[in-house]
């Protein structure tokens, strides 16, 4: 992340992480670690037929499709998601993204609150590897 104050920065400046079954791919954008104190955004990519961890948080978060299809699972009720699509999920409800597809699906996530917020998340992704940003499945 940026943290030399330029409000600007390369998304392929980013670190690009991977969940350990290699079902998600993550990257944080903006963050507290680059100035933003009530706001956290980033990308995901979700691999086909692969399902993302059930998370709830304290902040409502929008989802903007950039492209594929999939299910949100909000409290065990599924909404399809398609590419154009803004999604809110209201806190503090849980939710999942699977991808049944044969397609990479990919969003835009934001909250409406800082990641410093959300310790066990930060623990989490601290154990993701690392992966080239202009390498892999998410880019097909």
């Amino acid at each position: 992340m940026a943290q030399n104050g330029d409000p600007i920065h390369d998304r392929k400046s980013m670190q690009l992480l991977e969940s350990p079954d290699g079902g998600m791919r993550d990257t944080v954008l903006v963050s507290d670690a680059c100035g933003a104190n009530d706001l956290s955004a980033g990308l995901v990519w979700v691999a086909p037929g692969a399902t993302i961890h059930e998370d709830s948080h304290p902040f409502d978060e929008v989802y903007y499709v950039v492209r594929g299809t999939a299910d949100l699972i909000l409290d065990g009720v599924p909404h399809v998601m398609r590419q154009g699509d803004v999604v809110h999920i209201p806190s503090p409800i849980t939710h999942r993204v699977h991808n049944p597809s044969d397609q990479v699906f990919e969003i835009f996530w934001c909250i409406g609150g800082s990641m410093a917020r959300l310790p066990g998340v930060w623990e989490e992704l601290s154990k993701w590897p690392t992966v080239n940003p202009d390498e892999g499945w998410h880019l097909s």
